[in-house]
């Protein structure tokens, strides 16, 4: 019996499994998602520093009359600040540099006039200023990044500045793809008439490296034995098994039927949408399974739809945010399913808004169709017209989280 989508994806999100951590090097975390919160391990800036190159002056002198200010020396950035001791004089200092002891503001070279070893300062000269202070932004111990964000470049920026050499980061599921079907032959291979080559698991296996996880991928025959004997192997090694194809009602598709003889719960077993109807997912105890139907974009829609949704809630991610779009043109769509359609989603200059265009497309098996689309609208049950100007939720086609 088959499912409404929004059950399956509620099915999906309530599947809990064991989240482990493991540290990474800084370089490596770039997207990942954070296991432990980040704390600043001193203030930032971590001394009075200097925003501006020209010089540093006491600035009670500059009250008291003085103009003219000889040169006690030049500070560069990374130096260690030496106080200024005669408060009749100037440091001639650089951006980045800390502040020296006795100095309280900064002018910089463009306000000032050079007079021998001396600079004459201009009226108008306040107390305090260009000092980026220490503490300003963040404080010692202050936190910067809860658990369950994602490494971005900012991120990356933070963990450098308080030492994070290593990052602890959620550990990703180990995953294997697997296609089946005895009409497939190895992408270098010429196919007979009757025969097509192997697509489905580099969609896949791309789709699963724009979030981090370098997927393992192989091909089984629809032969019962072999399907029997590799699953259970595979199921022993992998926390998370994706298949493409064997999960509809031909007469041998296995998989559904072997899956359950390996111990994997049957979570449901179809979806009351299109395309992806016969889609099967299940689980063990550690592994988490999802037979995909094996037309294309049936494989890369189930993929985006649930396979998306339980990394998210495995790695600790917040739920899945949609972009909303506007559709360009009627989309008539009779069938009682959720409609998972392709479009091309343009920026509508004028409105600020995005445009979906449904694209033409010849059914779950038109792998070229994907080519001329950037999104999947959803587009829910209890309507056979979808009108213009009508805004819905869509995913991006090309981005897993």
């Amino acid at each position: 019996m088959l499912i409404d989508y929004r059950d399956a994806l509620r099915l999906v999100a309530e599947q809990s499994f064991t989240r482990n951590e493991e540290l990474v090097p800084l370089p490596a975390a770039a997207g990942r998602v954070l296991s432990q919160p980040v704390r600043a391990d001193r203030p930032q800036p971590p001394f009075n520093r200097v925003a501006m190159d020209g010089i540093a002056i006491n600035y009670a002198a500059y009250a008291a009359g003085q103009r003219d200010f000889p040169i006690a020396r030049l500070q560069a950035a990374g130096q260690p600040p030496l106080p200024l001791t005669n408060p009749k004089q100037c440091v001639e200092i650089m951006t980045g540099a800390a502040l020296p002891g006795g100095c309280t503001t900064v002018i910089r070279y463009e306000d000032l006039e050079r007079r021998g070893d001396a600079f004459r300062l201009p009226e108008g000269v306040e107390d305090g200023k260009s000092i980026h202070f220490a503490g300003a932004d963040v404080a010692e111990g202050d936190l910067l990044l809860p658990a369950g964000s994602t490494v971005d470049v900012a991120a990356t920026g933070m963990l450098a500045t308080c030492g994070y050499a290593e990052v602890p980061v959620v550990q990703l599921p180990r995953t294997a793809v697997i296609s089946t079907g005895n009409e497939l032959v190895p992408v270098d291979a010429t196919p007979a008439p009757h025969q097509i080559r192997r697509s489905n698991v580099f969609q896949l296996v791309q789709l699963l490296r724009t979030a981090g996880i370098e997927a393992e991928h192989l091909h089984l025959e629809d032969d019962r034995e072999a399907l029997h004997r590799v699953l259970g192997e595979i199921l022993a090694g992998y926390e998370l098994v994706i298949l493409s194809g064997g999960v509809s009602k031909g007469k041998l598709d296995f998989v559904p039927e072997i899956l359950s003889a390996l111990g994997v719960r049957t979570l449901f077993h179809g979806v009351a949408q299109r395309p992806g109807k016969p889609i099967w997912v299940g689980r063990t105890d550690t592994t988490m399974v999802f037979g995909l139907p094996g037309n294309p974009v049936s494989s890369v829609a189930c993929c985006q739809v649930y396979v998306g949704e339980h990394l998210r809630h495995r790695l600790g991610l917040p739920p899945r945010q949609y972009q909303y779009v506007e559709l360009a043109t009627d989309i008539p769509f009779k069938p009682d399913l959720t409609h998972f359609d392709r479009v091309l989603i343009r920026q509508q200059p004028e409105a600020g808004t995005l445009l979906a265009h449904s694209v033409k497309n010849a059914g779950s098996g038109d792998a070229a169709s994907l080519l001329r689309a950037n999104g999947l609208v959803i587009l829910p049950r209890g309507k056979d017209l979808f009108r213009a100007g009508e805004v819905y939720p869509c995913i991006p086609l090309n981005r897993l989280l």
